[in-house]
């Protein structure tokens, strides 16, 4: 089996750029700024997302890092996957283990249910093809509650967003990977385990939350965002959303066009539906949106557009190297900014989609929202 490090990486396609106002924003709701926020700030909003989606009632610390480690993995993505490892040794998960989980989920010494949460948000992160409700009935087989369902669903997909963010622009992972092999590192995280435990835990759980505000249930994808209604993710995704389409660096159009094309690949018509209900709104008429959508390219198109719409579709499933030598040539053309909110807005639309095929045909509403 290839382990990360040994997955082909390139040389990191943004310099550091530090803002202390993001900085001190991120310093208050996390304790700490994570080492990939410097590489983002072109985009303020893709960095306080950063903050905002990692956020629980139910689920604890230690199953959404092993949910974070197997997400990152299935992408391989170095950086995250580095990153999920030092937190899990901080806590103090023994190497062995860790390393057990990298070789596979049944060489892992973890319970039946458990597993079942891994197996599940593995194939969620896959995509292809794309998980369902009828894939739920797993983890309400192995004794999962519906919020606990909820959460673990939306950790999947918060992972699958933090994981492009990374991937994209080559975020250097080497420091981070090289960290648990260093004598002092090993001796800091034995002595700081249990204090660390108690600490991460404190700062994962929060508190359910009441029932969204009218205005929380207007606004894209409204439907996905009522489904985890009660829970902190039901706020966090309707501010990322808001955030996301509200920013002025690219037009809302090349936006919704970028949400169109990835639910299009991933074959999610509920995605597909909502995109072309933000795209009408825009004045790109159903037949317009579906030529596009079939050859990616168009009169109707201009030269930003494009130059984005292909490398979304590739955003879906792709190799580290190969998609980050295509983001390269992007930013190349298209500039520091509307490069770093592409990656935001198609990492986005990668974890929306997949969360959206949770929807029972048969029924309305979400399977995940029961």
């Amino acid at each position: 089996m290839t382990h990360l490090a040994d997955v082909e990486w390139e040389s990191c396609l943004l310099e550091p750029a530090p803002d202390p106002e993001l900085a001190a924003y991120l310093q208050r709701e996390l304790g700490g700024v994570p080492r990939s926020a410097p590489y983002l700030t072109a985009c303020p909003w893709v960095v306080r997302s950063l903050a905002s989606i990692g956020r629980y009632a139910h689920l604890d610390r230690r199953l959404s890092d092993l949910i974070g480690l197997v997400v990152s993995q299935d992408n391989s993505c170095r950086f995250c996957f580095a990153m999920q490892r030092v937190v899990l040794r901080v806590q103090g998960f023994p190497e062995r283990q860790i390393r057990a989980l990298e070789e596979g989920l049944f060489a892992a010494e973890i319970d039946e249910k458990d597993r079942a949460a891994l197996e599940f948000v593995r194939r969620f992160s896959r995509g292809q093809p794309l998980a369902s409700a009828r894939d739920l009935e797993a983890l309400r087989r192995a004794g999962w509650s519906e919020p606990l369902i909820r959460e673990i669903a939306f950790c999947a997909a918060s992972m699958v967003y933090y994981n492009r963010l990374s991937t994209l622009p080559a975020i250097p992972p080497q420091d981070v990977e090289a960290l648990p092999d260093r004598w002092w590192a090993r001796v800091l995280f034995t002595l700081i385990a249990p204090l660390a435990r108690r600490q991460l835990r404190r700062a994962h759980r929060r508190s359910a939350q009441g029932p969204l505000s009218a205005a929380a249930r207007e606004g894209p994808y409204a439907g996905l965002v009522a489904a985890f209604d009660g829970l902190p993710a039901a706020a966090a995704l309707r501010r990322l959303l808001d955030e996301a389409f509200a920013s002025p660096v690219l037009p809302r159009r090349t936006k919704a066009l970028v949400f169109a094309v990835v639910a299009r690949g991933l074959a999610c018509p509920a995605s597909e539906a909502e995109a072309g209900r933000l795209l009408a709104a825009e004045g790109l008429a159903p037949a317009e949106q579906d030529a596009i959508l079939a050859h990616l390219a168009s009169p109707d198109l201009d030269a930003t557009e494009a130059a984005l719409l292909p490398l979304a579709r590739d955003t879906i499933r792709y190799r580290p190297a190969q998609i980050q030598r295509r983001s390269r040539a992007l930013l190349e053309g298209v500039g520091v900014a509307p490069f770093v909110e592409f990656v935001g807005v198609s990492a986005l639309a990668n974890a929306v989609c997949r969360l959206l095929a949770m929807a029972e045909p048969e029924a309305p509403g979400l399977g995940l929202a029961r």
